[in-house]
């Protein structure tokens, strides 16, 4: 029997608590394709083989194998962060067929009591610790597919470094099997060095509203050599530039960052190409993601107007260094429909070609003006930052 592969999802309770008519099915399969520990209870008639490494090689095998019936065992939902989910985007709906268990994300949201629907779903499984990081705010209810058994300790330091010590941690391993346990602490002081591999986090944040949270990060937060687009003027920009799941922007002059840092902070799966001429403004830009725990920030080193056309096409650009009618024109031209522009000058040179360019093209023409309070003496008075010169143009026309 050959056809598209079977992607079978199986709980902790192993492949003995399948329904019986998958366990059929798997019996007369040519190959089983499944993680060592289900080994033991798999029928004896096909060729077991592992996952293998890399991952992207199973296409290969499925390619390879395409004469003969395969099987192939995932943890839990294989299309909820599962292998079901790469296979399918690799062959289709039609491509293979997927049975889903219950996945270990489910289960912790019981154990927890927490509505699922309200839950935070983050994964750290080859992926970087740090992006947890972005998916903080009071009050959240985060559930957090581990790495390893050292998972809880890393993320345990990155809570506490980001003002969330008094974050609850329960740690839920081999969750619905007989050799089910649970681990509880705060963030800050937690005791358990080191926990089963096979594990989810649940991580319930505070009420209280650590420095730092928001929409828009707080200047002192990046690592700048002085050139950084201040809080106000980037809440402005940022409004602006409507990031949204799954957004692609361009940063042109990105100096420390920290624009597409909010607009990745803000947008999810997005994508923000930071380019800029300087490399060590890009290896600071880089080094401001992590700190943010936003992982979508590619950099771009590189003259603007040399570079863009190699890109994918943007749905935001932002224009903070380097205003020049060349680079203008090639934003505009990339920009998808409905797409925005947003550009930035605070000297007198770089307005003069923002003036230009609302001139010929439309748009919206802002003057943006901060004072803060400062002491004088022993008094306060206003203490103005440089005025910021702001051009935004819609693609198509402003939106309705």
């Amino acid at each position: 029997m050959t056809g598209r592969p079977l992607v079978i999802g199986v709980d902790e309770r192993g492949v003995s608590a399948l329904p019986e008519d998958l366990r059929t099915r798997l019996a007369e399969m040519d190959i089983i394709i499944a993680a060592r520990r289900f080994h033991g209870d798999l029928p004896s008639g096909p060729e077991i083989q592992v996952w293998p490494t890399p991952f992207s090689n199973i296409f290969n095998i499925l390619k390879e194998r395409s004469k003969k019936s395969v099987a192939l065992l995932a943890t839990g939902d294989p299309m909820w962060f599962g292998a079901g989910a790469s296979l399918v985007r690799e062959l289709g709906p039609e491509g293979c067929e997927v049975i889903p268990a219950v996945s270990g994300l489910q289960l912790a949201a019981a154990r927890l009591g927490w509505p699922l629907a309200r839950c935070e779903i983050v994964s750290v499984h080859g992926r970087p610790a740090g992006s947890l990081v972005s998916r903080l705010y009071p009050r959240a209810r985060l559930l957090v597919i581990a790495q390893d058994g050292a998972s809880p300790v890393q993320l345990a330091e990155l809570l506490t470094a980001h003002g969330y010590g008094d974050a609850t941690l329960h740690v839920l391993a081999h969750l619905g099997g007989a050799a089910e346990s649970r681990f509880d602490g705060r963030a800050r002081g937690w005791t358990h060095d080191r926990v089963p591999d096979f594990h989810i986090i649940g991580i319930a944040c505070p009420d209280e509203v650590p420095a730092g949270a928001g929409l828009v990060a707080p200047d002192q937060s990046f690592e700048t050599d002085g050139k950084l687009t201040k809080r106000d003027a980037r809440a402005s920009a940022l409004a602006k530039l409507a990031p949204f799941p799954g957004a692609v922007l361009w940063d042109i002059g990105t100096g420390s960052g920290a624009i597409a840092i909010d607009f990745l902070r803000n947008a999810g799966t997005g994508q923000a190409f930071a380019i800029d001429s300087n490399e060590v403004q890009l290896a600071r830009a880089t080094t401001n993601a992590a700190w943010h725990g936003v992982t979508g920030l590619e950099p771009v080193a590189g003259d603007a107007g040399k570079v863009l056309a190699g890109l994918p096409r943007p749905d935001a650009v932002f224009i903070g260094g380097g205003v020049a009618p060349p680079v203008i024109a090639a934003a505009q031209a990339a920009l998808r429909q409905g797409g925005v522009l947003v550009a930035h000058a605070v000297t007198i040179e770089s307005e003069t070609v923002l003036v230009a360019a609302w001139q010929q093209s439309g748009g919206e023409m802002t003057r943006i003006s901060v004072q803060h309070a400062d002491p004088v003496g022993g008094f306060h008075g206003w203490r103005p930052l440089m005025p910021v010169t702001q051009w935004c143009w819609h693609k198509g026309g402003q939106p309705s």
